[in-house]
This record gives C-alpha cells, sequence and structure tokens, in this order.
C-alpha cells in the first residue's frame, strides 16, 4: 500500500536532484547535492571508502535521498560485468544502512561500461572507473 508512495516520493527526490545544477545550491527550497566517489579493484565488490570518504558519508543519515551508483572500466557491456556494477552499489547500500541511514531513502542504479571519469586506458584510469558514487541531496533549509 505505502510502496506507490514511497515511489513516488522517491522519483519527485530524484527529478529534483536531476534538475539541480552540478554545483551545490543554498537557496531555501533547492536541493543540496554532495557526493562521494570510491574506487574498487579490479573485480573487487568490497565498499572500503577512505577515512576522508567516510567522514562525509556521515552525513547520508541527514540526506532526503541517497543515490548510489556502481560503474565498472570494462569497454563492452556484459551480463557479468552489469552483476559487478550492481553487487558494488549493493555493498555501497549495505554500509550505509549498517551505519544509520534508512533504505527508504536510498536508490541503487547501475552499469557496465559507462560513464567513465578517467582515461580507461591505463591502469589508474581504469582503478578510478571501477568506482560507486553515493550522491546525498538534501532538500529544504
Amino acid at each position: 500500500m505505502f510502496k506507490p508512495c514511497l515511489l513516488a516520493l522517491s522519483a519527485a527526490f530524484l527529478v529534483a536532484a536531476q534538475s539541480a545544477s552540478a554545483q551545490p545550491m543554498t537557496e531555501y527550497g533547492r536541493p543540496v547535492l554532495s557526493g562521494v566517489f570510491v574506487s574498487f579493484p579490479h573485480g573487487g565488490t568490497a565498499f572500503r571508502p577512505t577515512a576522508r570518504q567516510e567522514a562525509e558519508l556521515l552525513n547520508a543519515k541527514d540526506a532526503d535521498l541517497v543515490t548510489i551508483k556502481g560503474r565498472t572500466s570494462t569497454l563492452k557491456p556484459s551480463a557479468q560485468d552489469e552483476s559487478l556494477a550492481l553487487a558494488r552499489a549493493l555493498s555501497a547500500r549495505s554500509y550505509l544502512i549498517a551505519r544509520g541511514v534508512s533504505p527508504l531513502k536510498i536508490v541503487v542504479n547501475f552499469a557496465s561500461a559507462a560513464d567513465f571519469i578517467a582515461d580507461n586506458s591505463t591502469p589508474e584510469g581504469r582503478l578510478e572507473n571501477q568506482r560507486v558514487e553515493v550522491e546525498l541531496v538534501f532538500v529544504g533549509n
């Protein structure tokens, strides 16, 4: 009975987050965005943020919406890589829930061979592309 309401509420937050600019907004009623990128070793699924990233993720409890996007560094999408991207996102979700973030606030997304943020032809670039993006959305104040 409450699932359609939660879905509609999540969709409304998502639309608000997507329509916001990349820079956090401080005006009343405008979403404030904060993001953390956590890299994974090749084939890894254990969510292990650095101390700095952990400190930033402490704010997730107070966020109105948390989006988690799992990514891989492969050049061609495959079922195996999509499973890996999903496993990474779910690992981050479990981490946040274990630290008190309501699962009702969390939206999980994943994709393989997409959304590269670094040169994928180098080992360093692939490490950056093998990641989870955690975006915190604060609405109001």
